[in-house]
This record gives structure tokens, sequence and C-alpha cells, in this order.
């Protein structure tokens, strides 16, 4: 009995070690696909080639332009003029807001704003609030210096847990090296914790970033109203305020320029194109109809008629 219980312990010995050698090398293949894995994602991040999550903003023509939507994780630039901070801040806004539609309520967004001598005013929270966004959602990291602002861009980035990042830089002037080092910095920071992160500031030589705005404010007037139905549910909303912008999207990861007008309803979360009356006209109206009879300062009408030879002769009418 112990030898033949001996042969069978060691008959199951020998199908058990060829399983287990198996299982081994499975583990051993998974891991190195793992690692492949891997190393193609951080070449791809390194590259600028990884996918990445798209917001769409509502508006179509906009968003077949930015392939999809905004691409979330990545750092994208606006920017505007000098004396245009209110609109581009406006602007901000609005992306945050329907960036904050899709994020945790809890999450925080941090804000880096630009110094309050610097001519671009402050944050102004009753403002904040008529836009759509909860102030308390903010929180605010101050500091003078728009170098350091933009030094701790990348750390602030790579924090997880957070809604958004926005950090302005005023009229910082730097190189364009400068510009595509804290890009590329920036970028693989977001795309490692999944923050998006806006920067805003005047016009630049910057590249790298996965979308340069340039943002200018609009007389312009949405041609419709807000939802019917709507003032009644908020006494406090006025309907004749849309902001408007003039928005251009002059580089985009993978999408093409665009550019056009934009409203804002803070109401509804939503932005909009503004069409004027002649650009919704699909066909013009046709030209009126002259009146019967020679117009004045006109040539003499003549007509063409067969003569008895077969050949056609002109006479004068009248």
């Amino acid at each position: 009995m112990a030898h033949v219980a001996g042969s069978s312990a060691l008959a199951d010995a020998g199908c058990i070690i060829p399983e287990i050698y198996k299982q081994k090398q499975n583990d051993i293949d998974v891991s190195r696909h793992g690692r492949f894995d891997m190393l193609r994602r951080e070449v791809a991040a390194i590259d600028g080639r990884l996918a990445s999550a798209r917001l769409p903003l509502g508006v179509e023509s906009l968003d077949s332009a930015l392939a999809g939507g905004l691409a979330l994780g990545r750092v994208h630039m606006l920017c505007g003029r000098p004396g245009h901070d209110g609109a581009l801040t406006g602007f901000a806004v609005a992306l945050l807001r329907r960036i904050l539609a899709q994020t945790d309520e809890a999450a925080p967004v941090v804000w880096c704003p630009a110094a309050a001598g610097g001519g671009s005013g402050m944050l102004y929270a009753a403002g904040l609030a008529a836009l759509g966004l909860d102030p308390g959602r903010l929180l605010i990291v101050d500091s003078p210096s728009p170098g350091a602002r933009l030094a701790a861009l990348e750390d602030i980035l790579r924090t997880e847990g957070l809604a958004a990042v926005i950090v302005e830089y005023d009229r910082v002037s730097q190189t364009s090296d400068y510009w595509m080092r804290l890009a590329r910095r920036a970028q693989l920071a977001a795309e490692a914790s999944g923050v998006t992160g806006l920067l805003l500031g005047w016009p630049v030589a910057a590249s790298g970033f996965d979308s340069l705005w340039h943002i200018a404010p609009s007389s312009a007037a949405p041609l419709s109203s807000a939802p019917s139905g709507q003032a009644g549910r908020d006494p406090s909303w006025n309907p004749s305020w849309h902001p408007c912008w003039q928005v251009e999207l002059r580089h985009a990861r993978g999408g093409r320029p665009w550019s056009s007008q934009l409203s804002w309803d803070a109401y509804a979360n939503s932005l909009s194109e503004i069409r004027r009356e002649h650009e919704t006209e699909a066909v013009p109206e046709p030209l009126p109809f002259a009146p019967p009879g020679p117009a004045r300062g006109s040539l003499p009408l003549r007509r063409v008629r067969p003569s008895s030879n077969g050949h056609a002769s002109a006479q004068l009418a009248g």
C-alpha cells in the first residue's frame, strides 16, 4: 500500500508540476505584455498620442473642429488681448462649467488668479455665481508672481481628485522653448492624473498644448431667447443677459481651426453659435420685375422680322 501510495503521489506530482509551470509561464507572459503596454502608453504620452476622453461642448461645428469635443486630462491655452480679460475669464468659466458637469461634485477647482495690480481685475464671487459657477468649489492659490504660478502648474496638475486647474500667467514674457518645455511637462502631469488644465493670459508664442484659443468680446446678441417657461421657474433669471464672445480655435490636436461667435446660457449650461439674420436665409429673395415699357435712358427695342427673300431684317420697334 505504501509503495502504491508513493507511486500515486509521484504520479500526482508529475501531473501537477507541468500545470504549475504553465501557470508561471502564463504569469510571465502576462507580465511581459503588461510591461509592453505600459511602455507603449509612456511613449504615446511623450509623443502626445495617448487617447483621451472628449467633452462635447454642444456646438456641432466646434465639436467637429475639436475632433469630438474638448480633450479631458489635457492642458489648453486660452489667450486674450489686453483689455479682454473679462471675456477671457467668462469663456473659461463656461468651459469650466461644462467640465464640472462631468466630474465629482465634491472635487475642487484650483484657480491661480492674476495679480491684483496687473490691470486684469480680480475674481468676483457674485460674477462667478451669475455665470453659474459655485464660488465655494474654488480653491484660490494666490501668488503675485506669474513665474511662480507657472512653476507650480505641473505639481498642481499631478494632484489627483481635482476637477480642474486654471492658471493665469498675466503678460509674462518667455521664449518659445520655455513654453514648449512647460507644455510637455504639464501635458504629462495632466495625463497622469486625468485633471484638465486651462492657461489664461495674453497671446504668446506658445506651442505644445492640446488646443490654443483666442477669445474676444462680442457685441452680438443671440437671435433666440431661452427656452419657454425658464423665467417662470427662476424669477431672478434675466433672459436678456447672454454673454457673447468671438471665439477662434487656432489649434487643436487632431482637429482643425475654427472661428465663430458663441453665446452662453448660464441657466441651461449651454453654448450656442450666434447666426445673423442674413446667415439663416437659405435662398435670397428674388429681384422685383421691371415695369412694362422701355426703361428710361435705354436703347430702343429692335424687332427681327423675316423678309421675302428669306433673310431676317431688323426694324426699330414703336
